[in-house]
């Protein structure tokens, strides 16, 4: 991929759009979906699809709709659920994440800024290919690097690394999201 779309995040005021893209916090999702979650699973982020809709110009995501990312915590490494929705959601869930093993601390949202990023760059990005891949191995698919230094978020702070959530080898599926952390 040679396309890839820089996140820069701001902790949330007391009042925003609860609709905006954000890591953590509540989620809003649509009202048919109340009882789709597990109690071991974390809300890791959302996004609002047309606030990157500019920045995909390899259309890797529709650029309508909404698109979830939830981690289940019983497993190591967590297990990623994604989710799209093409609407917009009705419905917040308060306090998602307060009793939700290690992610306890993750109540509060963060707001994210989206930005035109170089495909190996550093921090926390949609697409490209892993910053620090060692140039031999094919690298994965990357839907997102997340950079714990970069963010000051409190998500994963000891991994001194990055973790990913890649396609599945052959797959442009959301349904084949692979969580992984790779330590420097």
């Amino acid at each position: 991929m040679k396309n890839a779309i820089g996140i820069k995040v701001v902790k949330s005021p007391e009042r925003y759009d609860l609709g905006a893209s954000k890591f953590f916090g509540d989620p809003t999702v649509p009202s048919e979906w109340e009882n789709k979650f597990y109690n071991t699973e974390m809300f890791f982020c959302q996004i609002r699809l047309s606030d990157i809709a500019e920045l995909d110009t390899e259309n890797i995501l529709p650029h309508t709709g909404y698109l979830y990312v939830f981690l289940d915590t019983e497993s190591y490494p967590y297990e990623a659920r994604v989710l799209y929705y093409d609407g917009e959601p009705d419905m917040v869930l308060d306090d998602f994440n307060a009793d939700v093993t290690d992610a306890e601390h993750l109540t509060k949202g963060w707001l994210m800024n989206f930005e035109a990023a170089e495909a190996d760059a550093e921090g926390i990005k949609l697409f490209g290919m892993p910053a620090d891949w060692p140039y031999g191995d094919e690298p994965p698919k990357l839907l997102m690097q997340y950079d714990p230094l970069a963010s000051g978020m409190g998500f994963r702070d000891s991994i001194d690394g990055f973790a990913y959530l890649a396609f599945a080898e052959g797959s442009d599926s959301l349904e084949d999201i692979t969580y992984f952390e790779e330590r420097s």
